[in-house]
């Protein structure tokens, strides 16, 4: 049995995880810690009981615990993330494993190195509708695929958001640009690289709030990614073939009890396809208690999360819109130095009135 500890009280532990582990074997939950929001903590394990600490490095070297999971925002998951494994403890992270590539292929080292389990949280991933879809494009329901187009949007969040922090590691490459890579990687495989890609800002908001990018193969197979964080709700994936295409309606947040669809449209017309309700997120859960067991599924997601992050770091290098956010930022600290001359000169011109009126006085 797997012994875990939860480091935070988030929405994403409270809503999500926790309904889902109680369903899966070998792994039961025994403790939580959180330091920012003592409320929270004891709503936590009211709703759920169980230890509780106020310190993540506490729970993180107690002795009766043997992985944990962090649900932090993305920029604290290198640090916490780090620590576990240092002392010896298996870990289930939230998407993104971290925020560079640099970061994750530490983790991945240090985990490598001590045989731990590191399992990035991509739940989507394990519903069965990925599987349904892909063995429709293997039985020829649309013909040879020519495109593949993924897009993942959604309205804007309360203000104080962690998305919208650039400190916490915000930004819609960071959130939902992921989910639209990490599909790609499924149907595109391990030599997917990015070809072009654009980032977009939003004025009051200091991260990038969407995005697009166009990935593809050594095959020549291409993927076109669309992302924001200010958009009308998307949540699809589109194959388009040479006999048609099929288009999905829930391809990353269906939840447990919901029946997502797809519509195959071809020249005898459109047809919908029913997938059955899937728990993904207790899918996810299974697979890393398989991984802490199996190293061969370990070094699979390693390989997995080292892709990712390059993906994403390719991402930010090919924005097209780069040069021009620094140009314009160049300007804008220059407009700023000179608005601060022309306050300095119009200041030492009225010393110099008022010196000039004084000797005219005498």
């Amino acid at each position: 049995m797997i012994r875990l500890g939860i480091l935070g009280c988030s929405e994403i532990a409270f809503r999500r995880f926790m309904p889902a582990v109680q369903n899966v074997e070998g792994i039961e939950v025994i403790a939580v810690a959180e330091e920012y929001a003592p409320a929270k903590l004891d709503a936590f394990c009211e709703a759920y009981p169980m230890d509780r600490e106020t310190s993540f490095e506490t729970l993180i070297k107690r002795e009766d615990i043997d992985a944990v999971y962090v649900p932090q925002p993305p920029a604290m998951h290198y640090k916490w993330a780090k620590m576990a494994l240092e002392c010896g403890k298996h870990v289930l992270i939230e998407k993104p494993s971290t925020t560079s590539y640099r970061d994750s292929s530490d983790l991945v080292e240090i985990a490598r190195e001590r045989r731990l389990a590191l399992h990035e949280n991509y739940m989507f991933q394990y519903h069965s509708q990925i599987r349904a879809i892909k063995e429709l494009v293997a039985a020829g329901k649309i013909g040879d695929v020519r495109l593949l187009r993924a897009d993942f949007g959604f309205p804007l969040r309360q203000k104080n958001d962690f998305r919208y922090s650039k400190a916490l590691g915000g930004g819609a490459l960071l959130d939902a640009a992921g989910y639209t890579v990490k599909l790609a990687t499924l149907f595109l495989g391990s030599t997917i690289h990015v070809d072009t890609a654009a980032m977009t800002g939003l004025p009051g908001y200091e991260v990038d709030m969407l995005g697009n990018a166009t990935l593809s193969n050594d095959r020549g197979l291409v993927c076109q990614i669309g992302y924001g964080m200010d958009c009308g709700y998307r949540c699809s994936l589109e194959i388009w073939g040479s006999k048609g295409r099929i288009l999905t309606n829930r391809i990353f947040t269906a939840p447990p009890d919901y029946r997502p669809t797809a519509q195959i449209e071809t020249a005898s017309g459109t047809e919908t396809v029913e997938f059955e309700a899937d728990a993904h997120f207790e899918h996810s859960i299974r697979e890393f208690v398989r991984e802490v067991q199996d190293p061969e599924k370990r070094n699979a997601m390693y390989d997995s999360i080292l892709l990712q992050s390059k993906l994403i770091d390719e991402i930010r290098e090919k924005n097209i819109n780069a040069e021009k956010d620094s140009w314009d930022a160049i300007a804008s600290e220059i407009t700023g130095v000179a608005n601060n001359l022309v306050k300095v000169a119009d200041g030492v011109s009225m010393i110099l009135k008022r010196l000039e009126e004084k000797v005219k006085e005498q």
